[in-house]
């Protein structure tokens, strides 16, 4: 199938309490009738840049929803968060350096992370538990695709 070059925003509805939900718009690129992941998620669970997805079409809405995966990228999203907003520039380059890609949500203070499937975990979490353990950010793995036998 041949890529195209649209972009669509997908919305992915995350059950955060009872009845509490929070939506998430992704923006994605259409590939046939599939979506491809183009950000890296701050709210979404389970989901990675990179990602090929079904969306379903809500007509009242005039929005696409996340249905379904066709294809995980192999890739882990991991969410820092602070509460010094000073230093996550510099944790986002130290990352960077480290292989990952990194996007800022300074409202939130969420540093959302990428780490290719290419790219060893194991310096990365070390990375992670000692920023941690120092009370730099806590962070979560919200889609660990990484092996975690290859730590």
């Amino acid at each position: 199938m041949e890529k195209s070059n649209t972009s669509q925003k997908v919305l992915f509805v995350e059950k955060v309490g009872d009845d509490e939900y929070e939506t998430e718009g992704i923006w994605c690129s259409r590939d046939g009738e599939n979506y491809v992941v183009d950000n890296i998620p701050f709210v979404a669970k389970r989901i990675s840049l990179g990602d090929t997805i079904k969306a379903e079409y809500a007509a009242d809405e005039n929005a696409f929803y996340f249905d379904d995966f066709v294809k995980v990228s192999g890739n882990t999203t991991v969410r820092l968060y602070f509460q010094d907003t000073s230093i996550i520039e510099d944790t986002r380059s130290k990352l960077v350096e480290l292989g990952c890609e990194g996007e800022i949500f300074l409202v939130r203070k969420i540093l959302a992370v990428n780490v290719p499937y290419n790219v060893k975990y194991g310096p990365i979490k070390k990375f992670l538990d000692e920023g941690e353990q120092e009370g730099k950010w806590t962070y979560e793995e919200s889609c660990l695709a990484h092996d975690p036998a290859d730590l």
